[in-house]
């Protein structure tokens, strides 16, 4: 038995703290098991991390899926359109995870917001309420956990139904729990509505604050890379860093290396990914700085090794001032 295993299979609730911080660890330490057969390991560890129970999520789910595909035409069409360009290139997911899967659970997904919203509705939850409960929260120092989970709350009725991307968000959850469409579709709704609740409301007001903090981080970072992108090829991160931040880098082959990047990700944050990308950046400095035309390697990122990123990422916290640090936690939850 691995010590993955052991530290699954062993622990006990009443010391869940200290549990997490020794499987994050593990995980910072020696990564998980790589390979298609250890995915059973890795939904395990997923669940332990995001602390995302599994129970009834297949009843659910299938009485999600008995509403049909019958949304609005604006919806349904959006959903049909992104399903079939989703991560085309990988032969491995085509192979493991059919079209269908993705329209099932996207439209699943598209389902349960309509169903919150209308709740929220019948709540009498107007536009703004919960604006003015978010900022309670302004002139905390941080973030804690139980404010994190209110501000999910207030958060989740505003999410949209299905905006671009969220079709890469589900592809690994579908390539990972690839014998059960119902525990993919656990783990998304948990990340969407618990832990980036600002990147898919209608105006992705996250994403593009991610993208002002990814400028911010580089400038930091890589003061001349981000001056020969910024100034003297006027290219900003809306322009080139928005599919990476929508979709925590899973826009980016291979998928076992995305894999690896997400691991990281549900153990220490998903504001990582900002650093993750800057990293990636830094990787491909001298092929930018070389290039007369840099957007057309930016149109689509190369292909990265996963320990070298967060390797480098994990690096560039240490030269970030705490305020910026702080907003890079902060943008997944709430925009100021």
């Amino acid at each position: 038995m691995s010590q993955y295993e052991s530290f699954i299979y062993n622990q006990q609730p009443v010391i869940l703290n200290s549990s997490l911080s020794q499987l994050r660890y593990l995980i910072l330490s020696q990564g998980l098991p790589t390979g298609k057969n250890n995915n059973r390991l890795r939904i395990h560890v997923w669940s332990v991390l995001l602390q995302c129970s599994m129970e009834n999520c297949t009843s659910q789910y299938l009485a999600l899926l008995s509403k049909g595909e019958d949304l609005p035409p604006l919806i349904y069409n959006k959903i049909k359109n992104d399903t079939p360009r989703t991560l085309v290139k990988d032969s491995t997911f085509q192979k493991t995870v059919s079209e269908d899967a993705l329209l099932r659970g996207l439209c699943c997904f598209a389902w349960e917001s309509i169903d919150i919203a209308a709740t929220a509705a019948a709540a009498g939850l107007a536009e703004g309420d919960e604006d003015t409960h978010l900022s309670s929260f302004a002139s905390s120092s941080g973030i804690h956990e139980d404010e994190k989970e209110a501000l999910a709350e207030e958060n989740v009725y505003k999410i949209s139904e299905y905006v671009q991307g969220m079709n890469v968000l589900l592809a690994p959850l579908l390539f990972v729990c690839e014998s059960s469409e119902p525990m993919a579709f656990r783990f998304f709704t948990k990340i969407c509505r618990r832990y980036i609740p600002t990147y898919l409301n209608k105006n992705l007001s996250g994403v593009y604050k991610g993208a002002q903090l990814l400028e911010i981080c580089l400038s930091i970072i890589d003061p001349k890379l981000s001056k020969f992108l910024r100034q003297d090829h006027l290219l900003t991160a809306e322009i080139y860093g928005i599919p990476s931040i929508m979709t925590l880098s899973a826009c980016t082959p291979p998928l076992n290396e995305v894999l690896k990047l997400w691991d990281f990700m549900f153990a220490y944050g998903f504001h990582m990914n900002i650093l993750f990308i800057v990293a990636q950046l830094v990787l491909m400095r001298s092929e930018l700085l070389k290039s007369p035309t840099p957007m057309n390697l930016l149109k689509n990122f190369p292909q990265f090794n996963a320990d070298e990123v967060i390797r480098l990422g994990v690096g560039f916290i240490a030269k970030l001032p705490h305020e910026v640090y702080q907003s890079l936690v902060e943008h997944l939850y709430r925009i100021t």
